[in-house]
């Protein structure tokens, strides 16, 4: 069983590193081992935790720090004064772990809906009010294009669900809530 990464919640495949009392991925293993000059397996995972705190790249908040002063859930941070966002991955919802990324307003390049099966958003929005139709949705998430790193997805649906559940209507509404902010921040 593949399992998950102790440290950064991301999902372990075929490269994983044991210490005495848990797992750590590839990327935590570099980290915590110095650059693979160290071995892991006789230290505690705390020992591990606290030396990945010490030695991981820390985040670039920019000369003036980041306040967040609005979000959506924990996946979309804004700091209006400084006029930043932060795109934090959400391994509850996307199931793989990524560390928060801030950028500028004027980064903001593009943003749009998307959703696998592929629908239009009147389709959308047809589904989420009527719940008689049933259609499978497997993904839902808002692909945004930002100016010198290209397209970063942010997941708000990762699981098959039905269109007529309360789950999908949810995330829909959360979609959307990232889709207004977006639109906030491209008016900026």
């Amino acid at each position: 069983m593949a399992g998950n990464c102790d440290i950064c919640g991301e999902k372990l495949g075929f490269r994983k590193f044991h210490c005495q009392d848990g797992v750590v991925c590839k990327k935590c293993y570099a980290v915590v081992s110095n650059g693979f000059t160290e071995t892991i397996t006789k230290k505690t995972l705390a020992e591990l935790k606290k030396t990945y705190e010490a030695n991981a790249v820390p985040l670039d908040l920019g000369e003036d720090g980041f306040v967040v002063t609005r979000k959506i859930q924990s996946l979309l941070l804004i700091d209006e004064q400084n006029k930043k966002f932060c795109i934090s991955g959400n391994p509850t919802v996307s199931k793989e772990y990524s560390r928060p990324e801030i950028y500028h307003y004027e980064d903001l390049m593009g943003y749009m809906l998307m959703c696998e099966p592929e629908l239009t958003p009147e389709e959308l929005v047809h589904l989420k009010e009527d719940k008689k139709t049933v259609k499978v949705i497997k993904k839902l998430k808002v692909r945004m294009k930002i100016k010198g790193v290209g397209i970063k997805d942010l997941v708000v649906l990762a699981s098959p669900v039905r269109s007529s559940t309360y789950a999908f209507r949810k995330s829909y509404q959360v979609a959307m809530d990232i889709l207004k902010e977006l639109n906030a921040i491209k008016e900026a």
